[in-house]
């Protein structure tokens, strides 16, 4: 019993996480919202897998020469992410779908260079 109410509440959370990429949709016109999930059959309930946002009024700006990173900051001096996405996992595939997404919305399609910094120590 308890299993069951713990995968109807999965479900009904991967619902409400399509609803909210909708009313994204809705209020953020021009804005990239993608998120995907897998089926084991296609019978079965559909599992999380990736979720993407980039905002339509963060990624252009009025000047042409303007450089974008993933995390800004606000007129309080406060930290808020431009782009980002939950992935399954680090890999390979999901980084080329996550930099596959955002050369397409900065428009890097034509070779321009961009520079990744990673805040992880090894």
């Amino acid at each position: 019993m308890v299993k069951d109410k713990l995968a109807r509440n999965f479900v009904e959370e991967l619902f409400m996480l399509w609803d909210y990429a909708d009313e994204l949709r809705l209020k953020n016109i021009g804005s990239t919202i993608k998120m995907i999930v897998n089926r084991v059959t296609s019978e079965s309930p559909p599992h999380f897998k990736r979720f993407y946002i980039c905002y339509e009024a963060l990624k252009r700006g009025p000047f042409k020469s303007e450089i974008f990173s993933t995390v800004g900051r606000n007129g309080n001096n406060q930290m808020y992410l431009v782009f980002w996405a939950i992935v399954e996992g680090e890999y390979i595939d999901s980084w080329s779908w996550f930099l596959s997404l955002l050369t397409t919305d900065l428009g890097m399609e034509n070779g321009f260079r961009y520079i990744i910094i990673s805040d992880r120590q090894k």
